[in-house]
């Protein structure tokens, strides 16, 4: 296999300067390019002494971290639309507040169904339109005749 100084590169920075970290394939042929090509040489003793540089960095303790993570990552994943709204309507919270209104929401949720349904279904009555109507302006006649009293 040819060996391109471009390629070479690209070695060098995926994978380090160390020999053994290269491709199995391709090694034979970058240890020759490097041995053969100064450019080469001056980019892979560059790039062997940042590792070395970052190899002598102290890596700072950080407990948690990745239990941290991985909730959030969790979060993410979890949370869908739905999941959002419920959220934002049902908020959770310690409040004595929030233990009333989940209840309660729950407990409404039933009835909010039933006049959905009752709304678009005539359950066989004939004429249910007309009677809305009439209730209505019932209604509203029962209004005003209260009102001039």
């Amino acid at each position: 296999m040819n060996m391109t100084p471009e390629r070479f590169a690209q070695l060098v920075e995926i994978h380090g300067s160390r020999p053994e970290r290269w491709p199995a394939d391709e090694r034979i042929a970058a240890e020759a390019f490097r041995l053969a090509d100064h450019q080469a040489q001056a980019l892979g003793d560059a790039h062997a002494r940042l590792e070395s540089l970052l190899d002598a960095l102290p890596v700072p303790a950080m407990p948690g971290l990745e239990q941290r993570v991985l909730q959030r990552a969790a979060n993410l994943t979890r949370d869908s639309l739905l999941d959002r709204a419920l959220d934002w309507l049902l908020p959770h919270s310690d409040r004595l507040l929030a233990w009333i209104w989940r209840p309660a929401l729950v407990a409404c949720l039933p009835l909010i169904c039933g006049i959905y349904m009752a709304n678009f279904f005539s359950f066989g009555i004939p004429g249910q339109e007309l009677a809305w109507e009439e209730e209505l302006s019932l209604l509203a006649l029962n209004d005003y005749a209260e009102s001039a009293e």
